[in-house]
């Protein structure tokens, strides 16, 4: 499930697991949060933030399915020019990146 910090905030955060499972769930809470992110600064108005930091401390077990879970989330960020930044990943969800070949395309902080 995910969590916008405020209408108005830079941060977005991801918790419970992102696994097979729970793939629909996490993707249909993704995007209610960014379709509100992007709300909270409509066209026309003061530009949108370039940078959205996604907090992955709340992420109990991740698999290869919330790989591309995240994978989605850079997808439709990158089509409005905002860069993600995850950050407080675990090294497990870390070692599944680099093993994907993902380290270098998604941002980890």
């Amino acid at each position: 499930m995910t969590t916008l910090a405020s209408p108005s905030s830079q941060l977005i955060k991801l918790s419970g697991m992102l696994v097979r499972s729970q793939v629909t769930t996490q993707l249909q809470a993704w995007e209610r949060d960014f379709q509100a992110f992007l709300a909270a600064t409509p066209a026309g108005s003061a530009p949108r933030p370039v940078e959205l930091v996604v907090s992955l401390k709340g992420i109990e077990k991740v698999d290869t399915a919330g790989l591309a879970v995240l994978l989605h989330a850079w997808r439709q960020a990158a089509q409005h020019d905002i860069t993600l930044v995850f950050q407080d990943s675990s090294s497990q969800l870390l070692a599944l990146a680099q093993l994907c070949s993902l380290d270098e395309l998604l941002r980890f902080s």
